[in-house]
């Protein structure tokens, strides 16, 4: 069910049930204000009554006029003096202390005597519900009843009734239209937006305008924004890293064929086994591009974490040198690991064990791979950084400036790699909070120095 319908159900169904509870009040309210009213009535018309007996003779029965001859003589009902509407069905009837019944008019005759009675008294006659109001003052020789009809008073509560709500009852239904067309309008910027994002094609993603919108519409379309910034984000993140897969693998699986070629047509068991070596070396350089790609895809995915646990350094360390220790041994390094004077603590850092150990081993792999065999990389932590350091030649000034783009390798690098090390550092090192120098080492000690800190 659409929105809109399901508003307009709701206010059809609302609508209704509160003008009814509305209408049921009304009643309610006329219902007692017309009790009150007539009651009143009843009272004075007793006590007018008590007074003229209490200043007369009425030693004898006497009989009132009829209620139509209390009208004025050619006077419609409700016209001059009290009006039908207040005196038709109405009687009137006093007693002696004693139970005599002196004067009464004609429906007057007819009610009961009640010496006990001195209040409004529901009964029955002739068929038909009448309240009576019995008036006997203490000491008086007279008891007065004046009647009425219960009739007369539905009768003047269904005359109000159908002169209030007449016109609100032939009002509903045009109410109930109005209000359906209002939230058809109501909700026309809705269909606006939904129209503008349905017409949209796969890869539109360029952000909602949010001008002119209602203020309830805006938080859901800044939301979809976002979501639609996120989107391309990563459609980009997948096209480049599909792009830059493609471009990096072409060279390895071109040079494991000709390699392999090499091997099929290699004319001695020598010659052989060194294109087999060949092989295996492309093969291992394959793997890890492959692996460099998935770690880097890995860590590009993430989104900004607040991380809460503190990072175990020496389980980090000890991780990322255990990864590079084959390395390490076949070219004959040293992996050294300084921590911090004094027992104190390393660079407290929250984060993740796993991602950190992924920066070490990366900053670890890149010195052996391109330091001289046999030279020392040294880890050192301290409690404001962490540094990793190399034997090597160091790196001329513009190449350290291109440090960190993805494949980027130094012409003339004879040491296999994927030139994607150093974007890993430098993205995790973002998800943390951190920062990445690379500088040469201060002469007179040579090599290439990595510097991680935290962001000011």
């Amino acid at each position: 069910m659409t929105l809109q319908r399901r508003l307009i159900v709701l206010l059809l169904v609302a609508v209704p049930v509160i003008w009814a509870i509305a209408v049921t009040v009304s009643i309610w309210r006329a219902q007692q204000e017309i009790n009150e009213l007539f009651d009143s009535e009843q009272l004075r018309l007793a006590q007018q009554m008590m007074r003229i007996l209490s200043s007369s003779d009425a030693a004898t029965a006497r009989a009132l006029p009829d209620a139509s001859a209390r009208a004025a003589p050619g006077a419609a009902p409700g016209e001059g003096g009290i009006g039908a509407a207040e005196l038709k069905d109405m009687a009137i009837a006093a007693w002696s202390a004693g139970g005599e019944l002196r004067v009464a008019d004609g429906d007057g005759a007819l009610l009961p005597f009640r010496a006990e009675a001195s209040a409004l008294v529901p009964m029955q006659i002739g068929g038909e519900r009448w309240l009576v109001y019995y008036l006997n003052p203490a000491g008086s020789p007279w008891v007065v009843a004046v009647g009425q009809a219960a009739d007369e008073r539905d009768e003047v509560l269904q005359g109000l009734l159908l002169g209030q709500l007449l016109p609100w009852v032939l009002m509903l239904p045009v109410l109930l239209v109005a209000m359906a067309v209002v939230v058809r309008h109501a909700l026309r910027p809705v269909r606006r937006l939904a129209e503008d994002i349905g017409a949209r094609g796969a890869d539109d993603l360029h952000p909602v305008a949010v001008a002119g919108l209602p203020a309830e519409l805006t938080p859901l379309v800044v939301a979809t924004n976002r979501l639609f910034d996120r989107i391309r984000r990563t459609l980009e993140h997948e096209r480049r890293l599909t792009a830059d897969a493609a471009h990096e693998l072409r060279t390895p699986l071109a040079a494991l064929r000709a390699q392999w070629e090499a091997v099929r047509v290699a004319g001695d068991e020598a010659t052989r086994k060194a294109a087999f070596r060949q092989v295996g070396a492309g093969i291992d350089r394959l793997a890890h591009v492959l692996t460099q790609l998935l770690a880097l895809s890995g860590v590009d995915d993430r989104a900004p974490t607040h991380f809460t646990a503190m990072v175990d350094w020496r389980r980090a360390v000890q991780d990322a040198l255990s990864d590079c220790l084959s390395l390490a041994e076949a070219k004959g390094s040293e992996l050294a690991v300084e921590w911090p004077d004094d027992d104190a603590a390393a660079m407290p850092l929250t984060g993740d064990d796993a991602l950190i150990s992924l920066l070490l081993r990366n900053l670890v792999d890149n010195a052996l791979r391109y330091a001289p065999a046999g030279s020392t990389v040294t880890v050192r932590l301290t409690p404001q950084m962490l540094v990793v350091e190399d034997d090597g030649p160091g790196l001329a000034p513009e190449i350290l400036a291109r440090l960190g783009d993805r494949f980027f390798r130094p012409a003339g690098q004879v040491a296999s790699g994927s030139g994607l090390g150093v974007s890993i550092v430098r993205r995790v090192a973002e998800l943390h909070g951190l920062a990445v120098r690379f500088a040469n080492r201060v002469p007179p000690a040579s090599g290439l120095r990595v510097e991680v800190t935290r962001k000011p």
